[in-house]
């Protein structure tokens, strides 16, 4: 009786739950796929345009093949790069910029209480530290941002996952 009961309670749950709307991601010859649901940050650059334009998806109209991005409604067809963050660029670059600072006060404070008149702070130590925060300021411009071209293998479709009661009839 207590299985009864909680199937039916899951059953009733599921459905109420929402409508999925989704942007997908496609990639030719692969099963794989990437799904952007309604709410999440798109950043977008349209055919014939040089910028990128950004923000929420708050509506997909998949009879019309159309985002609604903001205030603004953009056609599927006319999306020609996407660009997302790269997370580890940012980590990388914050990473390299303490080791290089920690590099540096580890050797000068080593060199100051080891007792030995002969050692002293270097060049390597200096050119350590000058290096990893170099590169701490140059890995997150060079790698911040993944783009993603859309054209003969990579595509973009709408998807409605959503199961209306007419369907379950036969």
């Amino acid at each position: 009786m207590l299985k009864h009961l909680l199937s039916f309670i899951f059953i009733v749950s599921c459905l109420s739950l929402p409508a999925q709307k989704v942007l997908q991601i496609e990639k030719y010859g692969s099963p794989k796929t990437q799904k952007i649901q309604i709410g999440q940050y798109l950043n977008y650059q349209l055919k014939d345009d040089d910028h990128f334009s950004e923000g929420y998806i708050e509506n997909i109209l998949i009879e019309d093949s159309l985002l609604q991005i903001g205030n603004r409604y953009v056609k599927l067809n006319d999306i020609e790069k996407l660009r997302f963050n790269r997370r580890w660029a940012q980590a990388s670059g914050s990473s390299l910029f303490w080791f290089g600072i920690g590099w540096s006060g580890f050797a000068a404070i080593g060199t100051a209480v080891d007792g030995d008149p002969d050692t002293s702070y270097q060049w390597s130590d200096a050119g350590v530290t000058l290096t990893a925060i170099g590169l701490s300021f140059l890995i997150p411009k060079l790698f911040k941002y993944k783009y993603l071209k859309l054209g003969n293998r990579k595509r973009l479709r709408l998807v409605d996952l959503r199961f209306a009661p007419e369907d379950w009839e036969d």
